[in-house]
């Protein structure tokens, strides 16, 4: 009994705490001593921004939009849409063939033993660009163009490792409208771009979104190397692999190939950068295909910043293939390449770049920084992507 009056004057006590510590928080939060949130004081009167119709740039484009067909052997079986995503499910077959062309509302659906895409003129001379698996194993092409019909056309370049190729018309009429290629360089997560495409055999379908992602890195089934693409969010379906990506003037800033089946509005398209160098690479090889050098390594832009707070430069190697030009050139898990033929290289993506751009064959000459020190420059023979290699450069 005698720890009763202490026991009360506890809960006395602690009763006019919370009684205090209530008044305390409401003439706070009565009466915050500032917001709870940031705002941004507006330079001008705020208005809400119209979104853009595109239908002037579809008008502009339309006529060198086009739909390829290819004419398939019998023992080529049609390959599937090509996949971006990691264990994706394979996409639907190119086109519903219950399906019958008009006049007005033309339907391309692709015939038993045959293929259709869609492509776009590069080139007033009659050179048409557009997804290389559309035309892969063709025994025979045709160009469909909204202003001139049916035209012959021949596979005249192709890039595997991009899945682009190059087609020529046999006999390009007069006065053919082509396409202008823009810069994806200026391109930033958010912009605005459209698509004209040819999903399932309708042809002309215009798609918009935006950029997703600058840079994309996406591993290639076939080549065990990555290619740097655009992410959009236009939807482009199964039968589209190969239309113009265009911003808001109406220039091509990139050209589809791969989707990501099992996701929804997640694209990816060759910069217009890339396309431009195939391109010349198609131009300056006889047989019009492009080969792109190889290493046998994997490698990452090395982490944290230097002295000055900038991200450390180089590209830090983590694996070596066994017996491919790296390996014989002597280069060692954990080397950091600091540079390419004297030239500094400040990430993975410039070295990517020196690599897949040099043609197979070439010596290159590797600056490496190894266990702290800075070695003498250690030269290696590129190979050739899809030559034999199993690791990505």
């Amino acid at each position: 009994m005698s720890g009763a009056p202490s026991t009360s004057l506890r809960l006395v006590a602690g009763a006019a705490l919370c009684l205090l510590a209530g008044a305390a928080f409401g003439s706070w939060w009565s009466a915050p001593p500032e917001r709870l949130w940031h705002d941004r004081p507006a330079a001008a009167p705020e208005t809400a921004p119209l979104l853009p119709s595109f239908r002037d740039v579809v008008e502009q484009v339309g006529p060198a939009v086009v739909t390829v067909r290819a004419t398939l052997p019998d023992e080529v079986a049609p390959p599937g849409e090509p996949l971006a995503a990691p264990d994706a499910a394979a996409p639907a077959a190119d086109a519903d063939p219950t399906l019958v062309p008009s006049a007005a509302n033309p339907v391309f659906a692709p015939r038993p033993g045959h293929r259709n895409g869609p492509g776009f003129v590069v080139h007033e001379r009659g050179l048409v660009l557009t997804s290389r698996h559309v035309v892969l194993g063709a025994s025979a092409i045709e160009v469909l163009s909204p202003q001139h019909g049916r035209l012959a056309a021949d596979l005249v370049g192709e890039d595997p490792a991009t899945d682009l190729a190059l087609l020529r018309l046999v006999s390009p009429p007069p006065g053919l409208p082509a396409l202008a290629l823009g810069s994806s360089e200026d391109l930033r997560a958010g912009d605005w771009i459209v698509a004209v495409g040819n999903p399932f055999g309708f042809s002309r379908t215009v798609t918009a979104g935006v950029v997703s992602f600058v840079g994309r890195h996406l591993q290639h089934s076939d080549f065990g190397v990555t290619s740097d693409f655009l992410q959009i969010s236009a939807p482009i379906n199964p039968g589209s692999s190969g239309c113009p990506v265009l911003d808001v003037r109406g220039r091509v800033v990139g050209v589809t190939t791969q989707v990501a089946a099992a996701a929804q509005g997640i694209s990816f398209a060759v910069p217009s950068r890339a396309v431009k160098w195939a391109l010349e690479q198609m131009r300056r090889r006889p047989d019009g295909r492009v080969r792109r050098g190889y290493l046998g390594i994997e490698f990452a832009s090395r982490s944290g910043l230097d002295e000055r707070g900038a991200p450390r430069p180089g590209a830090v190697i983590v694996r070596v293939a066994d017996g491919d030009p790296a390996h014989r050139a002597g280069l060692r898990e954990g080397d950091v390449v600091l540079g390419v033929d004297g030239t500094p290289v400040r990430d993975a993506k410039e070295l990517h770049e020196r690599i897949v751009c040099s043609d197979p064959g070439t010596p290159i000459a590797l600056q490496l920084l190894r266990d702290g020190r800075i070695e003498d420059p250690v030269v290696a023979v590129l190979g050739e992507i899809g030559g034999g290699g199993e690791a990505p450069f």
